[in-house]
């Protein structure tokens, strides 16, 4: 087993970084509960996965269960992170697989995984619960959130509601008061829409013309439809976000139940069950939400008895990652909750909203081992090659001795491909979560070019017909193929996945065609471990006996010099994408990204990346260390006043960065 630490610099959306290309996604096609997300090559498309690196402090992964409703209707439960439970009400609209990579979503996911097993589901008729249903109702919704906890065995456990999901919190708080012990509710409303007394008849006429624009518009590939949504609900947001958002939408529901939602949202009325809510409340609502007005919070608060009322500053319905209320949104919620007091590191006052969280939420500046080769890297450096790190396309390693093992890794398969050979050219790969092992194969099948075609299939979110389906479409290819088998250890409950996968891994091609199969997981501490599980199962130690050891490589995740040459690709990237010349950068700024713990990976470099280039000066070709942060971030002066004794020397320095 070669133990090799890679990652590289996402240009294209994979499930451990990259750009936010909605766009490229691939066709999603529903059947009842399931997605088949089989995919040809494409290298500008999200690609998410159910067990991303959401607190990598821990290692958290999510794990997709599906339970049935009174009616029948199967629900999809996403639940991570560990502790007392929360459980978040479905609201429009949801996808528990991609919400986890989502710009809008994912920062919700990992703050409320730090303490807490979160618990998230897809309402009926979205995501990857049923579509097909013939219940709709307020009644039906309350039915499901029942069901969920009810599979999952939760006796009692933090509700949180958010827009719909208020009151589907407060009809179930009622029914349940013994269950819920705390009830946090978010840009919610206890009248719908349609109601005469909250919506003067301009309003209604408004959204009924925004429904019948729902029914002929939602599934086309036009996001136009859907940006009328997206600007209400994220007027503040980036582009990147918009662009997901719209795409979440569109993947997340059919246009006749996109219809429905709105439908029967604008018929809820749960005014008179507020006065008998009688467990602890918090009411949080943005001033200047333009979905459900300021007004409609105010008075959730003011007739649900004891409730706490906190106005947040801002006009997202959704609250973003960069913005202010965000802070105080989790501040607030983690205090009402009882998260401990040592735990709230940095307490913001209304005027002045800091970063909050666990102790790992902002970068320290200590002169610790990695403050201290964070500084030693950057302080004599005044030109960066990026070739010089490039390990295969846009996938750069900073380490030489890991480059040249993964470089010898990408010229094997590449070579499979050029030099006829009746050898088995199975790879196995095992990388810690967020470590980039998916984009590193990605890469390799970009550099083959017009050599090879690139199927990816990603286990975990493959039924048992979807994966058969898949697995035949590589069969009637005539072309030579590279193909990633993603989560090669999920499924574990099931036989099927390596019975199927065996006679591939007995051939070497088909048609004459050549084919190279690449595992790749996550589970374990290790290579070892994952390979003891696959081992444990049906035809998995028979696949294992087809890998040969020379073909198997451990990933770790990032180390500080990791951190450095990829964000500096993705500066680069991202200048490229936007438009931008970027030819240097802030050595300061540098340094703050070698030292926060919440980038340990290119996904989140790449966001940061993407930002910071949109926040640059007209004309400028620099990107500045007050760039990274959104205007009047706490943490930008916080950072800037610690770093200046350990660190003052990379203020005002820049790295020059070439190609």
């Amino acid at each position: 087993m070669r133990r090799v630490a890679a990652m590289g610099s996402r240009h294209h959306r994979g499930n451990r970084g990259g750009s936010f290309r909605p766009e490229a996604w691939p066709k999603v096609v529903h059947e009842p509960a399931l997605v088949s997300l089989m995919r040809p090559v494409s290298f500008w498309r999200p690609n998410p996965c159910p067990s991303s690196p959401l607190d990598r402090r821990r290692g958290l992964e999510q794990q997709i269960t599906f339970c049935s409703s009174e009616d029948g209707v199967r629900i999809a439960c996403g639940t991570t992170g560990e502790g007392p439970p929360i459980v978040k009400a479905a609201n429009w609209l949801s996808h528990v697989q991609f919400d986890l990579d989502s710009p809008v979503w994912r920062h919700w996911i990992e703050e409320f995984s730090k303490f807490h097993r979160y618990v998230r589901y897809d309402e009926r008729g979205c995501g990857l619960s049923d579509w097909k249903v013939a219940d709709f109702s307020f009644d039906a919704w309350v039915r499901d959130l029942e069901a969920v906890v009810d599979s999952l065995g939760l006796e009692r456990f933090v509700l949180l509601g958010l827009s719909q999901g208020g009151p589907v919190g407060i009809a179930y708080a009622v029914r349940h008061p013994e269950r819920v012990s705390h009830l946090v509710l978010y840009g919610t409303y206890s009248l719908g829409w349609a109601a005469a007394e909250r919506s003067p008849p301009v309003q209604i006429e408004e959204r009924e013309a925004q429904i019948k624009l729902t029914g002929i518009g939602w599934g086309r590939d036009n996001p136009a439809y859907r940006q009328i949504f997206t600007s209400e609900f994220i007027p503040e947001a980036t582009p990147e976000q918009m662009r997901w958002f719209n795409e979440l939408q569109r993947i997340s529901t059919s246009p006749d139940n996109a219809v429905r939602f709105q439908v029967e949202f604008g018929r809820i009325d749960v005014r008179d069950m507020l006065s008998r809510v009688k467990v602890p409340t918090i009411v949080l609502h943005a001033q200047g939400d333009q979905v459900v007005p300021f007004e409609e919070g105010r008075r959730v608060a003011s007739k649900i008895p004891g409730a706490r009322f906190v106005a947040l500053e801002g006009k997202n319905h959704i609250l973003l990652q960069d913005e202010p209320a965000w802070s105080r949104f989790l501040y607030e919620v983690r205090k009402f909750i009882g998260v401990k007091d040592e735990l709230l590191t940095e307490r913001p006052s209304h005027d002045s909203l800091g970063a909050i969280g666990g102790p790992a939420t902002a970068p320290a500046v200590t002169q610790g081992k990695e403050a201290r080769e964070a500084h030693s890297l950057l302080v004599g450096v005044a030109v960066a090659s990026l070739s010089l790190y490039r390990v295969v396309g846009n996938y750069m390693r900073y380490d030489q001795a890991a480059r040249n093992i993964l470089k010898d890794a990408r010229q094997k398969m590449v070579a499979a491909f050029l030099s006829p050979s009746t050898k088995r050219e199975n790879y196995l790969l095992w990388a810690a979560p967020g470590s980039g092992k998916t984009y590193f194969v990605e890469e390799v099948a970009a550099s083959l070019d017009r050599v090879a075609q690139y199927r990816e299939l990603n286990l975990a979110k493959l039924t048992e017909p979807a994966f058969r389906s898949a697995l035949g479409e590589i069969t009637d290819l005539e072309q030579p193929c590279l193909c990633l088998i993603d989560e090669v250890d999920a499924k574990s409950e099931e036989r099927w996945p390596y019975e199927l996968l065996l006679p591939f891994f007995d051939s070497t091609s088909v048609h004459g065609a050549r084919r190279v199969f690449v595992v790749a997981g996550s589970s374990g501490s290790g290579p070892n471990g994952m390979k003891e599980r696959i081992a444990s199962r049906p035809k998995g130690a028979d696949m294992l006996s087809r890998i040969p050891v020379d073909n198997e490589y451990s990933v770790p995740g990032m180390s500080v010099g990791d951190r450095i040459v990829v964000a500096l690709s993705q500066f680069r990237l991202a200048g490229k994408r936007l438009g931008r010349d970027v030819h240097e950068v802030e050595k300061l700024g540098l340094y703050y990204v070698a030292l926060d713990r919440r980038l340990t990976n290119a996904r989140h470099l790449h966001e940061l990346a993407v930002r910071a280039v949109e926040r640059m000066s007209p004309g400028d070709d620099r990107v500045k260390y007050d760039n990274l942060f959104h205007p009047g971030d706490p943490e930008n002066k916080a950072f800037w006043g610690e770093s200046l004794a350990v660190a003052g020397d990379l203020a005002g320095a820049y790295l020059l960065v070439q190609d």
